[in-house]
This record gives structure tokens, sequence and C-alpha cells, in this order.
């Protein structure tokens, strides 16, 4: 089983995106961070950091600050900087090809056209990072996927976010504790 080091967290910087689709996974770091008491400062590169405990064992959690579509260059940085392998390495993100409320764990992969994960492969050179994918359903008929993915969920969705943020939460602790497969046995 791998020894895990860092959760990263995908989504944009800013308040204008604090609630959209693709800041998930901001959201399931940020329910972390508050669960653990603490919170988010920034790093020594274009990241966020926090020091978070999962079932008893402690990991770094960053949320990158370089926008979606450029989340390698901060997991790379940071890697770099800790010395950290993408075998060490959980990534939690938004996923519009899964049901809303559906989590997927993988403990490495494609992209599956999700640009965040397509530039994390790129700045590492490596698939072989585990993912937990969150989520968010098809655009409606009509709507680009790029509009889309930055609009906040509905009312009538908040229910289902919250509930899968908090799956999320633990299919993490699950994912660093017991192993990929263990998550997989539960929720995929």
């Amino acid at each position: 089983m791998a020894q895990y080091k860092l959760l990263a967290g995908l989504g944009n910087p800013g308040k204008k995106y604090a609630d959209t689709r693709h800041n998930l996974g901001f959201m399931v770091l940020d329910y972390l961070a508050e669960k653990n008491g603490r919170k988010f400062k920034s790093g020594k590169g274009k990241w966020k950091e926090a020091r978070l405990n999962l079932n008893g064992k402690e990991i770094w959690a960053i949320k990158p600050q370089t926008f979606m579509n450029l989340s390698g260059q901060a997991i790379a940085g940071f890697c770099n900087y800790f010395k950290i392998e993408p075998e060490e390495i959980l990534v939690v993100c938004d996923d519009i090809n899964l049901p809303l409320g559906k989590i997927r764990i993988r403990d490495s992969g494609s992209a599956g056209g999700h640009n965040g994960l397509k530039d994390i492969i790129a700045a590492l050179g490596s698939n072989s990072f585990s993912r937990i994918r969150l989520g968010i359903d098809l655009p409606p008929e009509g709507e680009p996927s790029e509009v889309y993915v930055l609009k906040p969920f509905g009312d009538k969705d908040k229910k289902i976010v919250n509930e899968m943020i908090e799956n999320a939460v633990h299919a993490a602790s699950l994912v660093v504790s017991e192993g990929v497969t263990a998550a997989q046995n539960e929720y995929n």
C-alpha cells in the first residue's frame, strides 16, 4: 500500500469561484481543515497548505492557486520541494462524467477530459497518482462544459453536494489509512 504524503484538492482561487462545481476539491479540503481545527496558509509556491489528520495519519493538504488548468504546476512544485513521488499523492476533483453525488476512486489512470488532471499528469510526467472524482453531472444540453463547471450548485443540489463532501472526506481517510481498494469497495 502506498504511503500517502499529499492530499491535493483542485479548484480555482478567489471568491468568484468559491461555490462553483469546479471547486469541489477545495470544498472537501476546507471541510476537512475545519474538522481538524486548522487553516490553510500560503505555501512556498503557488499553493495554500495545511497539515491535516486523516484517521490518525498526518498528511500535507494543498489547494493550488494556479487556476484549475495549471494545477500541475503547483502540485509538481510542492512535490519537488518536499520530495514526494506521484504514488504518494491523492487528488480530489470534480467530474462531469459522473452523476451528481457519485464518487469514483482510482489509483491511477487518464485525465478523462479533466484539464486539471491533464496538467498534473503532464507536470509530474506520470499518471500514477490516486484520485477521488466527485460527480457533478453533465451540463444541460447546449451549455458548454467550461461554462457549466464555473456555475454554483443550485439550491436543490446542496444537500447532495454536502453529503458528497462528507463522503469524500471519509473516502480520503480510507485511502490514506487502509488503501485505495478499501475505499473503492465502499464507494465505487
